[in-house]
């Protein structure tokens, strides 16, 4: 009996595994997020370095992860004598709903002024750290223009060519409406993507959201993935998982009468 009771725990335990809400946002291909000013570069400004190929959004009970698959992964301080630091990894921005300007497969006129009005953000502590670290969780109660900073404030430059006016880095200074939520997550580094993952318990906005759009750039942006993910169970996942804890349920019961 123990043995049973063993096995249909561990049948639980791998239907809830299954049942963990994740979503996936790609860059690849006729969909992918451009944005606007490329400068006629398409989707990645420079060589591949900066190229970005898609993000998985997940939720486990309440553990939220971002993971981002980027060949920029390892590489920031990169274009040093570009600009001071080089380049470095921008924030992660999150909102409910994803509202870019335009209604072209490659938004090629969506930027901060006028696309999603982002409402939280993952403000990285040292986004030149090529080993990860931690981050800190913004709300953002403003409008872009006041809880955010472009590509252009990062790129101190003559001539270059980066993707201007989009969404990189949370601004923390007087007039912003951003403030951060006592909540701190950390981040990795490995060959090819960066990982952010967060405890959001205490936030009831974040453990409700069904859908998470999402926007990430170097802070040159001249690679930027936006879009949006669906995190709900897998219609199948729910009713296995039901059964499962009924069938332990009832074998408690019957070894309890027995």
């Amino acid at each position: 009996m123990k043995s049973l009771i063993s096995a249909i725990f561990a049948l639980c335990t791998l239907l809830a595994a299954h049942a963990a809400q994740a979503g996936g946002i790609s860059d690849v291909g006729l969909n992918a997020y451009w944005g606007a000013d490329s400068h006629n570069r398409g989707d990645v400004i420079g060589d591949s370095d900066y190229d970005i190929s898609g993000a998985t959004i997940t939720r486990v009970g309440s553990i939220l992860t971002v993971t981002i698959n980027t060949n920029f992964a390892g590489k920031a301080g990169m274009d040093s004598q570009i600009t001071t630091g080089g380049i470095g990894y921008g924030d992660v921005f999150l909102a409910q709903n994803w509202n870019p300007f335009g209604a072209d497969s490659h938004h090629v006129g969506d930027n901060a002024s006028n696309g999603t009005n982002w409402q939280w953000a993952f403000r990285l502590d040292n986004r030149y750290s090529n080993s990860g670290g931690t981050f800190k969780l913004y709300a953002l109660n403003g409008t872009n223009a006041e809880d955010t900073r472009t590509s252009d404030y990062y790129m101190n430059c003559n001539g270059c060519v980066y993707r201007d006016g989009q969404v990189t880095g949370v601004n923390t200074s007087a007039g912003s409406k951003a403030s951060y939520q006592n909540i701190m997550g950390n981040w990795s580094v490995s060959t090819g993507q960066l990982k952010f993952q967060i405890d959001v318990s205490s936030s009831a906005a974040l453990m409700s959201y069904t859908t998470f759009a999402m926007h990430w750039g170097e802070t040159c942006q001249n690679d930027v993935i936006e879009g949006i993910a669906s995190v709900v169970p897998s219609p199948g996942s729910l009713p296995l998982l039901a059964i499962g804890l009924g069938a332990l349920i009832a074998f408690r019961r019957k070894g309890r009468s027995a």
